[in-house]
């Protein structure tokens, strides 16, 4: 693990081979624990993203288009549906584990998202622990900027650090993190970074304080 003094992230090098990749998330199952399937649990999840999407004034007008990146269980398309059953909803993954356990999503696309057939625009896209997992997020950023509708938001959440942690502390508070998941998690952000690599979006909400400071959640915004 190294840290950028620029940008102010922690993240992995080398990076995983495009084998690692495909093997995490193409070719093992994720979604298959109590974690994902318990009710209590499940409803746990879905007051937390209801709650963002008021919050943060995420939800589209009635009939929006919301994209999903990453989806798995697809948890915000989930929320949007259940508060307004006409925004369409359209999820996408490079695995087909949860393709068939998402009636809420009105098209489930298996495959890279270059390969999308739906273009948008698109009035709110989500990655929901997904952007950690990127060899190239900054080329990920780009392409959200560009399905976005004018006014569009992204609303992306993601590990941020182990709790009160220090570049001055080293690797050591980083060992007994939660989140530290190697090599599945390749990067943890700062609001630096997003600044710098927002693709000409503009960031509409930072807050690093959920779960003790261990995770953070960004709303970027097309202008």
């Amino acid at each position: 693990m190294q840290h950028c003094a620029h940008c102010d992230v922690v993240y992995l090098d080398p990076l995983p081979t495009p084998a690692d990749l495909k093997l995490l998330y193409e070719e093992s199952e994720q979604f298959d624990g109590e974690h994902y399937t318990a009710p209590d649990q499940v409803e746990k999840i879905l007051e937390f993203y209801r709650t963002a999407m008021r919050s943060l004034k995420l939800a589209p007008r009635s009939g929006g288009k919301v994209l999903e990146i990453g989806a798995g269980l697809a948890w915000v398309s989930r929320a949007c549906k259940a508060d307004d059953a006409s925004t369409e909803t359209v999820a996408q993954d490079v695995s087909a584990e949860c393709m068939g356990r998402c009636p809420w999503v009105d098209r489930y696309f298996v495959g890279p998202l270059d390969a999308l057939p739906e273009q948008g625009p698109f009035a709110l896209i989500s990655l929901t622990h997904v952007i950690e997992h990127l060899a190239h997020p900054a080329a990920m950023l780009a392409r959200i900027a560009g399905l976005l509708a004018p006014g569009g938001k992204a609303f992306i959440t993601a590990p941020f650090r182990p709790t009160g942690w220090k570049v001055q502390q080293g690797i050591a508070p980083w060992r007994t993190y939660s989140y530290l998941h190697v090599p599945a998690h390749i990067t943890y952000f700062s609001r630096r970074w997003f600044n710098e690599h927002a693709s000409g979006l503009q960031i509409a909400h930072w807050d690093d304080s959920h779960e003790s400071g261990q995770a953070f959640t960004v709303v970027l915004r097309k202008a």
